[in-house]
């Protein structure tokens, strides 16, 4: 018997994953929201108010459903963290050590799965996709708070016991990925064409994609069936040019529809995930490809 708890349950990865879990016929999900009321709720799925920056709203959260598993997916985008470092790190930080002690104190979590991300890699000068162990840099304000989550969320499997997960993707779009962020310029690509309109994204050069279900799916996955007390994967990516997916998504409609501008954003070529499908060999991987018409 699984109660899932969605934290960041409004966002893509969060929308996803609880598709994922109610189909995988979980005995409850339920999304965390700061407001009173969901935005798009979805059927079967409990919405409550609560917020990481108060650890005692989680704790309730957690003790009055019965929680066993906990997926932590909120936080700031590289935008907000660049204009608020100060906000960055109380909500990346603090807003996720409260999740962590809130979870310590309460003691029957069975699984945490923190979402990354695969930017917080330093970019090899070979070109090379990379794995779990490659360097990473502090780059930015929300690289930096996703390193510092990641370092307590050891230390808190580590010292605590906690079993935990930490998954990181690279560019992730599809149907439920919003607008915020420049990286959601693919899905606003994909969407534009599909009604015929023209897009230029706003960035180039290559880098690892993610279909947003199959981002749900596995992590998913990571929340049921993660085999490690403690571990750290990249999620599958399709590693493609910018270049690529205008073709393809011109190609696909018969018209050009969708360009970009020459203008690289410090990430790998793409990721090393052979630790993720080893754990995880069911995990779905959808070509890009086979994504527009979704």
């Amino acid at each position: 018997m699984a109660t899932v708890l969605i934290i960041g349950g409004s966002g893509c990865v969060g929308i996803e994953t609880t598709r994922a879990l109610l189909a995988r016929g979980v005995d409850k999900v339920i999304c965390l929201s700061r407001g009173t009321t969901a935005v798009d709720p979805i059927e079967g799925v409990k919405y409550v108010q609560a917020d990481i920056l108060d650890l005692s709203s989680i704790s309730t959260v957690l003790s009055d459903h019965a929680v066993t598993h906990v997926l932590h997916a909120a936080g700031l985008r590289t935008t907000d963290c660049k204009n608020s470092p100060a906000r960055a790190v109380e909500v990346n930080v603090t807003g996720t050590t409260n999740v962590l002690e809130a979870i310590r104190l309460y003691g029957k979590i069975q699984r945490f799965v923190f979402t990354s991300t695969a930017a917080v890699y330093k970019v090899p000068d070979d070109g090379s996709f990379v794995g779990e162990q490659a360097d990473t840099i502090p780059l930015n304000p929300y690289t930096a708070t996703k390193l510092a989550a990641e370092q307590l969320i050891e230390c808190y499997a580590l010292s605590y016991q906690l079993p935990a997960t930490i998954l990181r993707p690279q560019i992730i779009y599809g149907p439920t990925r919003g607008s915020d962020g420049s990286t959601a310029g693919i899905s606003q690509a994909i969407k534009a064409a599909q009604i015929g309109k023209p897009f230029t994204i706003p960035f180039g050069g290559r880098t690892g994609f993610h279909y947003s279900r199959d981002v749900g799916q596995q992590h998913a996955l990571a929340l049921l069936q993660s085999p490690e007390h403690f571990a750290c994967y990249n999620l599958p990516a399709e590693s493609l040019s910018v270049a690529d997916i205008c073709s393809a998504i011109n190609h696909h409609h018969a018209k050009h529809l969708v360009d970009f501008i020459d203008s690289s954003y410090p990430f790998a070529n793409g990721l090393d995930s052979s630790a993720f499908l080893q754990a995880f060999p069911s995990a779905p991987r959808t070509n890009f490809a086979d994504a527009l018409d979704f």
